[in-house]
């Protein structure tokens, strides 16, 4: 006997598996694609971490979170894995190297302004040896100085302290070529003396030439002892202030902080002492 199957009035209306699930998905729709997108970003994140670590050229990222051994600092730690590996080193780049040399400064400039190299940022070894230029400068001319205060009555600290100003501790032109220490100009009626033009003030200003240093620190002392100067004769010999402003206001000299760079020379390196 053939089996036939007898459908029910309540076959037709069976619901389907979607239309059971339809109310939760309309209920439902907004967390369900909430979690996927979650579950995309952190699936996502954790292919990229895993791709990171693999690359070479991210290795630094990866380094950053290796733990400390047992027993070793931070800092020790960190030195020693940037030494194994150099591609750890983060640091900024090398600054561009400094070019710059000790001829391109004055001698003088260190003395006048002894912070000056650090302002500037100019190496050490520059400062070191400019100011060491004018310590012998100093050694070199502290006898002569010496002598001409006891023959002419000058202290020996502004001699010296012109001497190293107006000739920026023998380094200037004037004094290597012309052996003129003092920046001496010719007088009016120049006899039996050379003068060299040197465009100081102006191109007919006549600077003499001396055969020797000493010569120059000789007319120096001539000059100080003129008409002219020899009013500050009557100053004690130690006082070395009284002695550099007299010399600008009698117009040694036209810069209007001359009187106030001798003053700083002489402290700076204790020239008052060779007065005594």
């Amino acid at each position: 006997m053939d089996y036939q199957y007898h459908y029910s009035p309540y076959d037709r209306h069976r619901p389907s598996i979607g239309e059971y699930l339809m109310p939760y998905i309309q209920k439902y729709w907004f967390r369900a694609v909430l979690i996927f997108l979650l579950a995309h970003l952190y699936l996502s994140r954790d292919i990229t971490i895993k791709f990171n670590m693999s690359d070479k050229n991210l290795v630094p990222a990866a380094a950053s979170v290796l733990p400390t051994p047992a027993g070793e600092k931070e800092h020790e730690h960190v030195a020693r894995e940037k030494e194994s590996n150099p591609s750890l080193n983060t640091s900024s780049p090398t600054k561009k190297a400094d070019t710059r040399q000790a001829n391109d400064f004055y001698n003088i400039t260190f003395i006048l302004s002894p912070d000056y190299g650090k302002r500037k940022g100019i190496p050490a070894s520059i400062v070191r040896e400019k100011r060491n230029n004018c310590k012998k400068y100093v050694e070199r001319f502290s006898k002569i100085a010496r002598t001409e205060k006891k023959m002419y009555g000058i202290p020996a600290s502004i001699t010296l302290a012109q001497g190293l100003l107006e000739s920026d501790a023998g380094g200037s032109r004037l004094s290597v070529e012309s052996n003129n220490h003092f920046g001496i100009k010719c007088r009016s009626k120049c006899r039996g003396c050379t003068c060299r033009n040197y465009t100081d003030d102006s191109r007919y200003d006549m600077f003499r030439v001396f055969n020797s240093a000493w010569e120059s620190y000789r007319e120096h002392s001539k000059l100080l002892t003129s008409s002219r100067y020899k009013h500050l004769l009557n100053l004690p010999m130690t006082d070395y202030e009284g002695w550099a402003h007299g010399l600008k206001k009698a117009g040694y000299a036209t810069d209007k902080r001359y009187a106030e760079k001798l003053i700083k020379i002489i402290e700076e390196l204790k020239l008052y002492k060779y007065d005594r």
